[in-house]
This record gives structure tokens, C-alpha cells and sequence, in this order.
């Protein structure tokens, strides 16, 4: 490639392209699913200025140069601009190439490339659009920065053949739940083509700064920060969880957080984000700690699936093929505290939405049981009801408050109609004064129940491990000062991811905490031993005594 190719560097020197590591990571994802016969496909996300463009553009560009009839296209959300400054640079490549007898063509626009025969090889940039073309190479620069990616990429589909092509997306983080996180969550669980490839900012060799002497260097070896309160953050976690992080490394971390970002660690993991986590975590809109929603997903307990059902010999839980009910803790007899079942009825959006209720232990907070049908299915009202019912007789006859806006007040008839015990009112939880089952979802109760969440699950005295509504609260966020997901409401197409569309769960758990708030206090479950242990003494006191004719009478 350096014998090929010259590139203007960041003094504006021309010089030969000689790959750096983050542009030899991209190649060498390139060549390995190549020689595993797999077509390119990789989503590549980075840090600021670590030259993967380039790279990227170098395998662009000597495809076109080596493989007749091969026709690259490189597109930019931006028009103008973006497109010349990334056109400049396969002009650069063009102008300075050695005497191979390759002939060139400009259009006006100057976003056109075209060798002559016998190669007849094109390389178009463009801004924003997609021309109606077959390309066997396509680069999405900056992807998170669309307005479309998912059009954009359903698009691409149609231009791009399925053997023989690549297809890059790249870019740095733009916003928690976008296409482009959808994108890379998808490729990172497998359920996409595209093969995930993040490049950490420490990669780069030119973010590492020099000491001026060995007791420099010592003294700072010598004062990394150990919490994430000290000026640097937690310096030394980060270097035992990434070996690669040199003291020259944090040395120039250190200078780049107090001259490029204002003294923020903040924006320096924006920019220079040491995971994908943190790139999209510093991104993100949602009203919810994400670090605790990372930790709960790996401290989630083994899950029982299934469904309960009543029989004569009481309520049962049984495993089935089709989960309705996940269980996560079942009931536990020395646990005297009590449970609350908190559920937020389907409201039939055109989006589609789900009926989703969830057992949480009071004390602590923890959702031990989550009842919803799978994806792309619904629980009719009736079994939904039943469900709830049953699940309440199973957890020590919890208490049930069921949201109830629209069908709502429905699943509430039906479980008042069969008899389901510990069903609550509004006045029982002190939302207002009305005998009404559940409670209604206003500005103010939502309101409300939200800050209940947040404060208790950012405290981390809000325990859920269920997959699903940990990805609801990470798009939860507020739109037009209204909150919830951050989709809801949008136009959702077919067959699309339904990441960033619910809110269900979210409103299960916050009919579980409202509940919680207006009950009376739980006591802990050895207080309540300890009662019915004196009460029963009492008891055995009494009946101990010597009793007369007349205690018989």
C-alpha cells in the first residue's frame, strides 16, 4: 500500500500511506472474512481522528484500481462539503499514483472518478443519496450522523450484490438508540451480517505523549486516581482493565482531557471512548443509569420460563415451551415482606405495544417475575387477567395495581369480577380519594412514578434483571418534556427491530413502586417472625393455664 498510495498528512506534507493500527485492525477484519469466503460486511466504530476513513478509502479505492469493471460508492450525510474534502483525498491518491498507464476522468462535479479502459472502474462520492447503480464497494462515513440509516442500508441492500462486495459502516457515536446503535447491537448479537469492530482510542499510536524525564514518568505512575471522583477518574481501573494502556498513554489521556475537552472526562470519553459501551453510554438521552443497567444484565439469575395455572391443589407454575411468565426468584417461605404485582395494559398503538405485568418483592425492591407475551405476539385480556390473578395467589397473595387508562379498567373488572384478592384502589395508595381500581396514567402520576424509578433504580435499590425492560429503560427518555420511549409514537415499518418503541415494562415497574410508595411501610420479614413468634407464645401461655367450668361455658 505505501508503494501505491500517498496521503497529505496533518502538517499537509504528502507523504506514502503507511497503515497505522487502527487502519490495520479494518484491513485485516477485511481479509479474514475473506478468506472465511464471507462477503465484508463490518460496522466500525471509533474515536476522533484515528484515520479509519482513510483506511477504509485505501481498500476502496485499490479494488477500483486492481478489479476491472469494479465500481465504488462512498457516501456522507452532508452534501457538499463532506463529499469534496472526502473526494480530495481519492484525488490525492489518483494524482500521485506511480507510471502504471492508468488514465483518469473528472466530472464538473468533481465527485466522479472513472479509469479508462480496459480497467472501467468508477469511485463516486456522494452526499446523502444513492444512486440507482450496481456497486461492489460502499462506504457509509460518519453513519450514526443519517437521518435514515435504516432506509439507507434497506437501500444499499438492493445496489450491492451478496458475493464478492463490501459494505463498510463507520463512524463515531452520535446517540443512544439511534439506527446506528441498533445496527451494532444487532451485528454484536449475531443477528446481522455485519461483523462489529470496535477500535478503542489507545489503539491510535499518536495518543501517547512522551515524559520529559523517568521521575516524571514515575511521579505519575505513582498518582493515578483510584475513584471515579478524582480529577482523571478512576486511572487505575482503566489500566487494569485494558493492559494496553501505557503511562504514555494515560500521560497523553491527561493532557487531551485538560486542553481538548475543558477538563471533562466526560466529553473525553465522547470523543475517545475506551469501549463501545462508554461511546454510546456518553451519547445517551436516557433518564437511567446506564452503568447499573450493564451490571444488571450480568448479575441476572437463572430464568424459569413458563406460564402459571390454577388447580385444585392452588396455583402452579409450569414450564412450557412458549414463555408467558418468566420467573427469576421463586416465592421464598422465610420471606415475610410482602410483594406487590404492578401491570400496564396493551393501548393497541399502531406501532404495536405489549400487556406486560411484574412481581416485585418489597423489601428489597426486586422484580422477581415478568408475565408478557413474546415478540410479535399478545396476551388477549382474559388470560392476561388470569395471569395476573394467579401469579398473585403464588406470590403470597400480593398486592395487584394495574395502570388503568383504556383497557386498563377492563383487566381490572375482569380480576374484580373473579375475585382476586389485594386488588388496589387509588385511595389505597394515596394517588387521590376515588374508589377507582389501579391508577390513572396523567402528567402528574406519571410524572411521579417516573421520578420513583429513576431516583430507586439510579440509587440502585431497584432491582430488574429482565432483558426486555432493561432495553426499555435504556431508551427511555424525555421527548417535548414528556417521558418515555424514545420511538413511541413514531411510524414503525413491518419487520422492523422494535428497540426504542415500548415503554410497557417500564410502566409495569411503575405501577409496582407506586404501590409501594402508598402502602404503608413493609416491615422485614425477621420483624414480622419475630411477632408471630411472641404472638404465638401468647397462645401457648394461654392455653397452658389452668382453666374452671366457667372458661367452657
Amino acid at each position: 500500500m505505501a508503494g501505491l498510495l500517498k496521503i497529505h498528512d496533518k502538517f499537509r506534507q504528502l507523504r506514502p500511506l503507511v497503515p497505522n493500527n487502527t487502519q490495520l485492525k479494518i484491513l485485516e477484519t477485511v481479509f479474514k472474512m475473506e478468506s472465511e469466503g464471507k462477503p465484508i460486511r463490518i460496522i466500525a466504530l471509533k474515536g476522533r481522528q484515528q484515520g479509519s476513513s482513510t483506511g477504509i478509502g485505501a481498500y476502496c479505492f485499490l479494488r477500483a484500481l486492481c478489479e476491472a469493471n469494479t465500481n465504488a460508492l462512498i457516501i456522507t450525510e452532508e452534501k457538499g462539503g463532506s463529499a469534496k474534502n472526502i473526494f480530495q483525498m481519492y484525488k490525492t491518491f489518483a494524482d500521485n499514483l506511480p507510471d502504471m498507464g492508468v488514465k483518469r476522468e473528472f466530472t464538473r462535479e468533481n465527485t466522479f472518478m472513472k479509469f479508462a479502459t480496459p480497467l472501467n472502474s468508477q469511485i463516486r462520492v456522494e452526499g446523502g443519496t444513492i444512486t440507482s447503480f450496481t456497486f461492489q464497494v460502499v462506504h457509509l462515513s460518519e453513519a450514526a450522523f443519517f437521518r435514515n440509516l435504516r432506509e439507507t442500508i434497506s437501500m444499499l441492500y438492493q445496489t450491492v450484490p451478496d458475493t464478492d462486495s463490501a459494505i463498510f459502516l463507520e463512524s463515531t457515536a452520535n446517540r443512544h438508540g439511534d439506527d446506528f446503535y441498533q445496527e451494532w447491537i444487532r451485528a454484536v448479537n449475531e443477528k446481522s451480517d455485519f461483523y462489529p469492530l470496535f477500535i478503542p482510542w489507545f489503539t491510535h499510536e499518536e495518543y501517547q505523549r512522551e515524559f520529559d524525564s523517568d521521575l516524571t514518568k514515575e511521579q505519575l505512575g505513582n498518582s493515578l486516581g483510584n475513584a471515579e471522583g478524582d480529577e482523571y477518574g478512576n486511572e487505575q481501573q482503566l489500566v487494569e482493565a485494558h493492559p494496553e494502556l501505557t503511562l504514555e498513554k494515560i500521560n497523553w489521556r491527561r493532557h487531551a482531557i485538560r486542553n481538548r475537552c475543558a477538563g471533562s472526562i466526560h466529553e473525553f470519553d465522547r470523543q475517545y471512548p475506551v469501549s463501545w459501551e462508554v461511546a454510546f453510554r456518553t451519547q445517551v438521552a436516557s433518564i437511567f443509569d446506564l452503568n447499573r443497567i450493564g451490571q444488571l444484565k450480568s448479575k441476572a439469575p437463572r430464568v424459569k420460563k413458563g406460564h402459571f395455572n390454577e388447580t385444585p391443589r392452588g396455583v402452579e407454575f409450569r414450564p412450557m415451551g412458549v414463555a408467558v411468565s418468566k420467573v427469576y426468584r421463586f416465592p421464598d417461605e422465610a420471606y415475610k415482606s410482602g410483594y406487590i404485582i404492578g401491570a400496564d395494559v396493551a393501548e393497541g398503538l399502531d406501532t404495536g405495544d405489549y400487556s406486560c405485568a411484574v412481581v416485585m418483592k418489597r423489601l428489597p425492591m426486586e422484580v422477581v417475575c415478568v408475565i408478557r407475551a413474546g415478540k410479535g405476539e399478545q396476551l388477549s385480556l382474559d388470560y392476561f387477567a388470569d395471569q395476573i390473578k394467579w401469579a398473585a395467589k403464588y406470590y403470597d397473595n400480593a398486592s395487584i395495581c394495574v395502570e388503568s387508562n383504556a383497557d386498563g379498567s377492563a383487566v381490572n373488572l375482569l380480576l374484580s369480577e373473579r375475585g382476586a384478592g389485594n386488588l388496589l384502589r387509588e385511595r389505597d395508595i394515596q394517588i387521590s380519594d376515588s374508589s377507582r381500581f389501579g391508577w390513572r396514567n396523567t402528567s402528574s402520576t406519571r410524572r411521579l412514578g417516573v421520578a420513583l424509578l429513576q431516583t430507586y433504580f439510579n440509587k440502585g435499590e431497584f432491582l430488574v434483571y429482565d432483558d426486555q425492560i432493561l432495553q426499555e429503560l435504556n431508551n427511555f427518555v424525555t421527548v417535548n418534556g414528556k417521558p418515555q420511549a424514545v420511538k413511541k409514537g413514531q411510524r414503525r415499518k413491518p419487520g422492523e427491530d422494535d428497540q426504542g418503541w415500548f415503554d410497557d415494562g417500564v410502566f409495569a415497574c411503575i405501577s409496582a413502586l407506586l404501590a409501594h410508595e402508598g402502602l404503608p411501610a413493609p416491615k422485614p420479614s425477621k420483624w414480622i417472625e419475630k411477632k408471630e413468634r411472641l404472638i404465638e407464645e401468647r397462645r401457648w401461655e394461654e392455653d397452658r393455664k389452668p382453666k374452671s367450668v366457667w372458661d367452657y361455658v
